[in-house]
């Protein structure tokens, strides 16, 4: 993985709309060290590349569902969408960190295009935050803060035309929202290859590990939609064109979190956490 510049948070401030008077990242948050969150998958079993309509895949900081397009030429993801409530942590280390997030890219390849909710342990204290990310330009960016319960929803759209990316992050509870629109860094190709919905690991700067994975139970990933550029859309398994992938969090030795079956109508599952 790349390192990725840290923006001031009064950058990520002008750079999102937020609605309803939300609350910025609070200080303690934003001191604390800083780690790479919605980056790429590190792969640890199953190509990305194998075919079928259901493959199961490990990596070491994903767990969750992606999906790819089995079309040829492969057709481009254009939105995703999924919700969850904010699931309380425990700190099984003072510094644990989990992230939930909706997006684009990450799976078959280098980019991220991201946005979800971050549970993070500060001095053992856990603090809840929305967030959006696209890789390399950004680190992770949080904008607001917001309560464990609350109930959080996730929207990622391409905008051919403009060539952007409109984030969306919204706190049902709270009544607490923001918008940003981004473009793809000049150097990279966001291709737009996959569409995912995850729970993840926290990296940490320059030293190819991970944070401890913070305790959050069993989380539930509700109302994952997606549409494509050939006119697909619908749940994960609405489409025939699409490959969908089952992503279980293990290294060689150690499982720090399983996936569950997708739902009869393909759009919740269930993510368990099972180790620090």
């Amino acid at each position: 993985m790349k390192l990725r510049r840290l923006l001031p948070l009064t950058a990520l401030v002008a750079a999102a709309v937020v609605s309803s008077a939300g609350a910025a990242a609070p200080a303690g948050a934003a001191s604390a060290p800083i780690g790479y969150a919605g980056g790429p998958a590190q792969h640890t079993g199953a190509s990305p590349a194998v075919a079928g309509p259901l493959v199961n895949a490990t990596s070491r900081n994903w767990a969750g569902y992606a999906i790819t397009s089995l079309s040829s030429p492969a057709a481009t993801f254009t939105h995703v969408h999924g919700s969850w409530t904010q699931r309380p942590v425990t700190c099984p280390a003072s510094d644990a960190w989990a992230v939930f997030w909706v997006g684009f890219d990450g799976w078959t390849n280098g980019t991220v295009e991201q946005g979800g909710s971050s549970a993070r342990c500060v001095n053992g204290t856990p603090v809840y935050q929305l967030w959006w990310e696209m890789f390399p330009t950004n680190a992770i960016q949080p904008v607001l803060t917001i309560n464990a319960g609350d109930a959080v929803s996730a929207d990622v759209t391409y905008n051919a035309a403009t060539a952007q990316y409109t984030i969306t992050v919204a706190d049902a509870t709270q009544h607490t929202s923001f918008t940003t629109t981004q473009t793809c860094a000049a150097t990279l190709v966001c291709s737009r290859s996959s569409a995912e919905w995850v729970v993840e690991d926290v990296g940490r700067f320059g030293t190819g590990d991970f944070f401890p994975l913070a305790d959050y139970g069993r989380a539930l990933m509700n109302n994952a939609v997606a549409s494509d550029d050939a006119g697909h859309g619908g749940s994960m398994t609405s489409s025939s064109t699409w490959q969908r992938t089952r992503i279980q969090e293990q290294d060689t030795t150690t499982t720090y979190a399983t996936t569950g079956a997708t739902s009869t109508n393909g759009q919740n599952f269930a993510v368990t956490w099972a180790h620090r």
